[in-house]
């Protein structure tokens, strides 16, 4: 553990909200699958989305439960997120951004960017869009190459160009592999020449297509060499582009609330909800499809209904049952990681970045 006695207490302080949170959850974040279809097929995809998919979340269900939420919380309070699959690929995304920011919730969305052209990005504008981060995992043929697209890169740079000639600035978004750790310097001078406003990093991790290529994974000195230059990008005096490490994984004391502003917090099921395509519900959407993680069905079910009486899977101390985390001296504040990266069935963590960190040279 780290000598660093202000961060183990506020993170011991965290970690006891977290506790409390399991009996008094906040709903927080709101996120709804609008599509498994996707226009792409990137080798890192975290629910394997592709062209032949064909679930569309319809616009009237995803309007019902944002009525429900906002009649039973405060909307300004819950940031309504989108996302797929690609969302710019649903018939009525404008309709569902208007509707969620006619309600009074904050609306953003995660794209690949290729499909914005002028006309889309007008409309995305005159819906109230509120922030969007598009996919930038490398510049030119570095980005093509995870996206196994051609031209890729250029469709999303002029996805880009088109959001800021209607006001709206893009947060680029990357996730970082073995293939393109060593372009990161190239991609961060590029970020900044073309001013990106901010730059969200995370690793690749282990789950949905991504599972299937172990070649993408970093190991424990990659993921130092990718905090480092996080920390490296975050404290040069010559750079004004926030830079952030991605809201997953506990990694160590060292570097919690370094490369990013805030202490590691899993809220999956506490502060996290989420409508999938086929309108089952769920916590985070990077979560495996598993049938006992599924809390419900918005056909069937009342979405706050569930959000208050269930989600009890991901309200319990998973830890407890865990060989593996149950005498980890991080237990009481790391709480078993990131529920996506969770194994459920051996009960430990897929990929602990804490753990690895111990491991890098």
């Amino acid at each position: 553990m780290s000598n660093n006695p202000i961060k183990l207490n506020n993170m011991q302080e965290l970690a006891a909200y977290q506790r409390y949170l399991r009996e008094h959850p906040k709903l927080r974040h709101l996120f709804f699958e609008l599509t498994d279809q996707c226009n792409l097929h990137c080798l890192h995809c975290g629910s394997s989305c592709e062209s032949a998919n064909s679930t569309f979340l319809p616009c009237a269900e995803i309007e019902k439960v944002l009525s429900e939420v906002s009649a039973a919380y405060t909307p300004g309070e819950i940031m309504v997120c989108l996302t797929g699959g690609e969302p710019l690929l649903h018939p009525d995304l404008y309709r569902v951004i208007h509707t969620a920011r006619f309600l009074g919730f904050p609306v953003g969305i995660t794209t690949n960017g290729t499909l914005i052209d002028d006309a889309a990005a007008g409309k995305l504008a005159a819906a109230g869009l509120s922030t969007i981060s598009v996919s930038i995992d490398g510049v030119g043929a570095v980005h093509d190459r995870l996206r196994q697209t051609a031209g890729s890169f250029d469709a999303a740079m002029r996805g880009v160009h088109a959001l800021r000639r209607y006001g709206i600035e893009a947060q680029a978004m990357t996730v970082v592999h073995k293939g393109n750790l060593d372009h990161l310097n190239t991609l961060y001078d590029f970020l900044r020449a073309d001013g990106f406003y901010s730059w969200r990093l995370t690793n690749v991790d282990p789950i949905g297509r991504a599972s299937q290529s172990s070649g993408l994974l970093l190991d424990a000195d990659g993921l130092k060499r990718l905090l480092d230059l996080i920390r490296q990008y975050r404290f040069d005096p010559e750079n004004e582009m926030e830079v952030t490490y991605g809201c997953a994984h506990f990694l160590n004391l060292d570097y919690e609330n370094e490369v990013r502003d805030f202490y590691f917090q899993c809220g999956a099921g506490t502060l996290v909800g989420s409508v999938m395509a086929n309108g089952n519900i769920g916590a985070c959407l990077d979560i495996e499809r598993r049938p006992e993680l599924v809390q419900g069905n918005i056909y069937r079910d009342s979405f706050t209904d569930v959000w208050k009486n269930r989600f009890r899977f991901f309200r319990e101390d998973r830890t407890g049952k865990s060989e593996v985390c149950r005498e980890c001296e991080h237990r009481t504040i790391c709480m078993g990681d990131s529920a996506h990266t969770w194994d459920y069935d051996r009960q430990e963590p897929l990929y602990c970045v804490a753990k690895m960190l111990e491991r890098s040279t």
